[in-house]
């Protein structure tokens, strides 16, 4: 919402209870229609003063301190923890001599070329090995219709076998 617009008590209500009690912690581009909401309406300032009622509540809630006893549990089983696992060795790094580093001298280079070429390789042998279809002439296409005319003027010859018999339609 930009603050060119006006703020109705629903969009107000919702942002205060969002961010709180003070404007300013509010988004920037809602600020502006937010400061003229409380001076124009007293159910505003009674929203803005709810939440900045739960703000000061919400700031005297302080995290309880963790017991000793936790404390030491925490520090006994991250001791235990470690004394179990060994301690993470650098990882090596050893030379793997594949196929292709076999094939080519280990060159890095070559790799995006290999892998274009059977990419290429492979799509002109799917493109080739495929049936043809080539589009019907507009003869074959002419002769084709008729047929299927003829095809449908026979399966209408008898129309009780079509509605009614074995292979009906209803």
């Amino acid at each position: 919402m930009s603050a060119d617009m006006n703020m109705t008590l629903e969009q107000f209500e919702e942002l205060a209870m969002a961010y709180g009690g003070t404007i300013a912690r509010w988004p920037e581009h809602e600020r502006a229609a937010a400061q003229q909401m409380p001076l124009a309406s007293d159910a505003a300032r009674a929203m803005l003063a709810e939440a900045s009622a739960l703000d000061a509540t919400l700031d005297l809630w302080e995290a309880p301190a963790p017991s000793q006893a936790l404390m030491a549990r925490v520090l006994t089983d991250a001791a235990t923890v470690s004394a179990d696992r060994p301690s993470a060795a650098p990882a090596k790094t050893a030379a793997k001599n594949g196929w292709f580093a076999t094939l080519f001298g280990g060159s890095t280079g070559l790799r995006p070329a290999f892998a274009m070429a059977c990419c290429l390789a492979v799509g002109f042998s799917l493109g080739f090995s495929g049936d043809v279809t080539i589009a019907p002439t507009d003869s074959e296409m002419a002769a084709l219709e008729q047929t299927d005319l003829i095809d449908f003027a026979f399966a209408m010859d008898d129309e009780s076998d079509l509605l009614f018999g074995s292979g009906a339609l209803l």
